[in-house]
């Protein structure tokens, strides 16, 4: 492919130079015929000059009005009786033969005439005849007496002057048919010169148009083959683009995967470390559980990564108190850093200028750790310092951080591979220390996107000194704090809502009424996305929180359709919050695209979804209510709202279900919950039902009736279950596949009984 995109760019390039070239010859052609037809114009114009003021016409009528005086005078000298009535006759006829004589001295007349002495010297002769006449004749026409003598002295000049004017004429004859004819000459030369350009400019165009044809045949088989390379570079693009998407979506399910039981191997070691221990044990615990953090540390790196290739680096903006922030970070880090028999120290002032800035306090902590971790991990037996500053730069306050090590240090060529994606500084740094290589572009990425910079400095086998810096956006210390921050605070109470709730699985219908009630809201349910559009063109909704998988109308389509409903009614807008088993980022995409306003992933609970009703709720006045702390850890946690009946489930089954057990019971009720629990096993019952005709469902309706089931099992905390439909969805399903999930859910049913 680069071979022949290569070709194609030589040939084009080359049908572009000779084009050029050949536009230059032609262009030069064109001026040379402008030049000569510039010529041909400019003597047609000499020649039509001389035809609209001929000089030989001239010298002919004053050379005919010289003899017609001539005569005249003769006449009068040999009939002495006409002497009176021919005065008047000789006085006019004087006039014209003086008018021709002006009209011949005034008149611009051809060059080749005009410029000729000879000619020009003859007319001068004449001109001084007409002079000598002049007195004789201004006499005459006074009406004084004029002799016979006088009389025949002028007959005498105008015999002078008329063979002055013959002279002239035959003279003047001679040269204009010279240069009449030198002209023609000229002018017959000029037209062969440009029947030659013309001749050869159409040889040009022929050879030009035969040129161009024969290039743009090359130019289109290049253009052919580059449109074919194009499209194969788009079909590589798309290609990649979904081995991307691909690879993200497999990085987030394999890290979800790998973390869900790592934490589960990560909190058993750390409560084996608790208890009671023999000392030959306790090591290899210890290990377990370092191990085990170094591996979750990796996958969480490669998972940042994948983000930020992808361009969803998540930056949360909230009030941080940096100095509370860093403290805790270096306390956090201290532990590790005596491990490797390292010394912590945190350096800061007492007060900063602006002590609460708006940041991401997640992504600064993130950052924090990882340079710390650094800096303990390449050090042994030394001093890791992290020391908090602030200074003003172009008139903005700024503050930085600078975590500072006595480690093994880097040399000047390891500087340069620093902040790249996959490298360390050699190979044996891998080896012995470990890690992806990922921490430091990370960290840059999260700085940068801050609006910051990141550096090092750094001197090999005495230490280094990585230092960030951020612009301070100083804010109130009163604003609302982090969600990470602030799900241990007490909530505002809400007004009571009107929901419409999008679901068409009973058992997350149920689950979800349950919740919605218990915290003071009215509910009204739709089955699928024509029951919602059919509910909100009768009635008005605070808040809708819509599946996205259901029959005939999903809950894409059926939010489209709210929005284009409200916008021809200019209803207000109602918040529609997506409650899906889809947690992808192209699912949030495409919820985004079709206008809802959030995202909640399932299984629900009641701690998210109450976070969900703060967001578009109105606050009303009085004592705030608290929180709900349910989730699996806030029940592992909590072990007085645990019956004896919860402790062996979390022994026997699932201890995620045990914790979403608690929170249900809490909330509903264990009657209730049990109801809830039978009616999920009715419908798994069913759902399995149509599962096992798979050879009459497509893949589609197969993949929904899989995702129902999954969603239902999330609900009641049977995530096992709810993981091996998501598992089967991944992959060509086969009957026995479909079996062993029933089996499992058989089993599952009957554990529960017992």
């Amino acid at each position: 492919m680069r071979d022949s995109a290569r070709r194609s760019g030589d040939v084009i390039r080359q049908v572009s130079t000779s084009t050029v070239l050949l536009q230059g010859f032609a262009a030069f052609l064109l001026l040379l015929l402008g030049l000569m037809l510039y010529e041909i114009s400019s003597r047609y114009a000499s020649l039509e000059d001389g035809i609209r003021e001929n000089s030989l016409w001239s010298v002919f009528q004053l050379d005919r009005e010289t003899r017609q005086l001539n005569e005249l005078i003769s006449d009068t000298l040999h009939h002495p009786a006409t002497w009176r009535a021919s005065q008047r006759d000789l006085s006019r006829r004087f006039d014209i033969l003086y008018s021709r004589m002006t009209i011949l001295e005034q008149a611009s007349f051809e060059q080749s005439f005009a410029r000729n002495a000879r000619i020009l010297e003859k007319i001068d002769g004449i001109q001084k005849s007409v002079e000598v006449l002049t007195p004789f004749f201004d006499r005459l026409s006074a009406g004084k007496a004029i002799q016979y003598a006088e009389l025949n002295s002028v007959a005498q000049t105008t015999k002078r002057m008329v063979l002055q004017t013959e002279d002239l004429l035959t003279f003047a004859n001679t040269t204009v048919s010279t240069a009449r004819a030198d002209a023609r000459n000229g002018l017959m030369d000029i037209q062969i010169k440009t029947g030659g350009i013309i001749l050869l400019l159409v040889v040009c165009v022929l050879f030009l148009i035969f040129t161009l044809r024969r290039q743009l045949k090359s130019v289109r088989a290049a253009g052919l083959s580059l449109e074919t390379m194009a499209n194969a570079l788009n079909s590589a693009y798309m290609d990649a683009q979904a081995g991307n998407s691909a690879k993200s979506q497999f990085l987030a399910t394999i890290g979800h995967e790998v973390r869900t039981p790592l934490n589960a191997i990560l909190g058993t070691a750390e409560l084996l470390e608790l208890s009671a221990l023999p000392d030959d044990v306790r090591p290899n615990v210890q290990t377990i559980r370092r191990s085990g953090q170094a591996l979750l540390e990796i996958i969480n790196e490669i998972l940042d990564f994948a983000k930020i290739e992808n361009g969803k680096m998540d930056i949360d903006l909230h009030p941080v108190n940096v100095l509370a922030l860093a403290s805790d970070v270096a306390d956090m880090i201290r532990d590790r850093a005596a491990e490797n028999g390292n010394t912590m120290r945190f350096l800061a002032p007492e007060a900063l200028s602006a002590p609460w800035v708006l940041s991401d306090a997640t992504r600064l902590r993130q950052v924090l750790l990882n340079l710390l971790s650094n800096a303990v991990k390449f050090t042994k037996n030394g001093n890791v310092t992290l020391e908090i500053r602030e200074f003003t730069e172009n008139g903005r306050l700024w503050f930085g951080a600078d975590i500072s090590d006595t480690g093994i240090g880097i040399d000047p060529e390891g500087l340069t591979k620093l902040f790249q994606p996959f490298s360390q500084v050699d190979a044996s740094i891998t080896r012995r220390f470990g890690g992806t290589g990922l921490g430091l572009t990370i960290c840059k990425e999260i700085i940068e996107a801050l609006g910051g910079r990141i550096g090092v400095r750094s001197t090999k086998d005495v230490g280094s000194t990585f230092w960030f810096e951020l612009p301070v956006n100083e804010t109130e210390a009163t604003a609302k704090p982090p969600a990470e921050d602030a799900q241990r605070a007490s909530a505002p109470r809400i007004k009571p809502m009107h929901v419409l709730l999008v679901e068409d699985n009973a058992v997350n219908q149920d689950v979800a009424m349950r919740y919605i009630k218990h915290m003071g809201h009215s509910v009204t349910v739709a089955k699928d996305g024509l029951e919602a559009l059919a509910l909100t063109g009768e009635q008005r909704f605070d808040l809708i929180l819509m599946d996205m998988h259901m029959p005939r109308m999903d809950g894409i389509e059926a939010t489209r359709r709210i929005r284009e409903a409200e916008e021809a009614s200019r209803y207000v807008r109602t918040p529609i919050v997506a409650m899906t088993a889809n947690a992808s980022d192209t699912d949030r995409d495409l919820c985004t695209q079709a206008g809802m306003d959030d995202f909640q992933s399932k299984p629900i609970s009641l701690k998210t979804i109450t976070a969900v009703f703060q967001r578009y709720g109105t606050v009303v006045a009085g004592e705030p209510e608290t929180v709900p702390q349910t989730d699996a850890e806030d029940a592992a946690a909590a072990p007085d709202i645990r019956s004896d009946t919860d402790a062996v489930i979390a022994d026997e089954l699932d201890p995620v279900f045990a914790a979403r057990r608690a929170e249900m019971i809490s909330v509903l009720g264990e009657d209730d919950f049990a109801e809830l629990v039978a009616s999920f096993f009715e419908d798994a019952h069913s759902l399995l039902s149509q599962l096992e005709r798979m050879d009459l469902l497509d893949a589609s309706t197969r993949d929904h009736l899989l995702h129902t089931l999954k969603g239902a099992a999330g609900s009641v905390g049977l995530d096992r279950i709810a993981d091996h439909c998501q598992r089967l969805r991944n992959q060509a399903v086969q009957r026995d596949d479909i079996v062993k999930l029933s089996e499992e859910i058989v089993k599952m049913k009957q554990r529960l009984a017992a």
